[in-house]
């Protein structure tokens, strides 16, 4: 009977959880405690412990072999009035974790955030890692801040929004692009017709040429051929829709002293010299009710301008003003080109300031604790 006794009273001090004075000591001496029977790492236990101390905070862990009675939080607080009420100690049993801290650099946020971070511990060690990466904001052990490496929802739901935005204007961009080297492909279209329509009526009035004796047609002529080669050497290199405007307005130089050679040949005057289209102007901003009307009229009321015509054979009419037909169609790639869909230039910083962030002793010495149940 007596042995029986004995064996009793033996099983309950083996399963006897450790108290807040004997827990205390401990931690005033090395910082962290970790009873036989639970299943923490006492060095990664102690590496947690160290990490958090470097960021200045008073920071003292206890991980149980069993539950404590009145739970976790009860077990931290006893343990802080045993320590001179001062610090921090996070507490974590079989079921339990919790916490207690007094004149500490904590903030009850902070703390309570740590510990709702842990509660997903699979492992003691993950628990105590998960706590301490959290209150410091940095990894600890393979833990990382809120969570044990994966995004936040928060995080995951700027990701999807940053994405999203970027792919609308990738497909704005795509769609852009291919506007503009269809409008160029036309321009490119347009302009070789019209440089075939030159070569034609080269040919054709070579004969007239060499036969007249008015001194200014041959120069005339010799000018156009001049003109058309430059339009045609420009025309093989160009590949924007600003050099083709360019090839386009030597092929109207080229045109204009073609039609002035026909109409001295036929003893009319020489046709006006075009003029060189102009380029795309910034939109002026809409008129307010009080600004006067500008002198002229409204843009919208003025009638587009129309080229002049051109003294023209009736027997042929190949060519023809280039400059007039590809306005529009040049215009339209050019200002494509200039449109960018990602808006002004240069990069938004965000403002913020980097690495650790300094913290402050907490103001006042109020006590605060807080604690959970381990979601396992």
């Amino acid at each position: 009977m007596k042995r029986l006794i004995f064996a009793v009273v033996a099983l309950v001090v083996l399963v006897a959880a450790a108290s807040p004075a004997e827990v205390a000591p401990v931690l005033e001496a090395q910082g962290f405690f970790v009873e036989a029977g639970s299943n923490a790492d006492p060095g990664a236990v102690e590496d947690a412990v160290v990490a958090a101390r470097f960021e200045g905070g008073a920071l003292s862990v206890a991980v149980l072999g069993s539950e404590p009675a009145g739970g976790a939080t009860i077990f931290a607080e006893n343990t802080l009035d045993e320590m001179g009420g001062t610090g921090t100690v996070f507490t974590v049993g079989p079921e339990t974790v919790g916490w207690a801290s007094e004149g500490d650099i904590y903030t009850n946020e902070e703390l309570d955030k740590a510990t709702d971070a842990s509660l997903d511990g699979g492992t003691d060690t993950e628990v105590v890692e998960l706590f301490v990466a959290t209150l410091i904001d940095e990894p600890v052990g393979v833990a990382e801040p809120g969570g044990g490496g994966g995004l936040p929802w928060g995080w995951i739901v700027l990701f999807i929004v940053i994405a999203g935005g970027s792919f609308f204007l990738w497909r704005r961009s795509q769609s852009s692009k291919r506007s503009e080297t269809a409008a160029i492909d036309s321009a490119r279209a347009e302009v070789k017709k019209r440089l075939d329509d030159v070569a034609n009526d080269i040919i054709d009035l070579e004969a007239e040429v060499a036969s007249s004796d008015i001194v200014a047609v041959p120069v005339l002529y010799k000018s156009a051929t001049e003109a058309y080669s430059k339009a045609l050497k420009e025309y093989d290199r160009a590949e924007t829709a600003s050099q083709l405007m360019a090839t386009a307005e030597d092929l109207d130089q080229a045109i204009w002293q073609l039609d002035s050679v026909e109409a001295l040949l036929d003893g009319k005057p020489a046709p006006p010299k075009p003029e060189k289209p102009m380029l795309p102007q910034p939109t002026a901003p809409p008129r307010t009710s009080t600004s006067p009307p500008p002198s002229g009229g409204s843009p919208l009321d003025t009638p587009p301008r129309v080229p002049q015509p051109t003294y023209r054979r009736p027997a042929r009419r190949s060519s023809s003003n280039t400059s007039a037909i590809l306005t529009g169609i040049l215009m339209g790639a050019m200002s494509s080109s200039r449109r960018s869909p990602w808006g002004s230039s240069g990069s938004s910083r965000r403002s913020g300031s980097s690495g650790s962030s300094s913290r402050s002793r907490s103001s006042g010495s109020s006590r605060m604790r807080g604690g959970g149940r381990r979601r396992r």
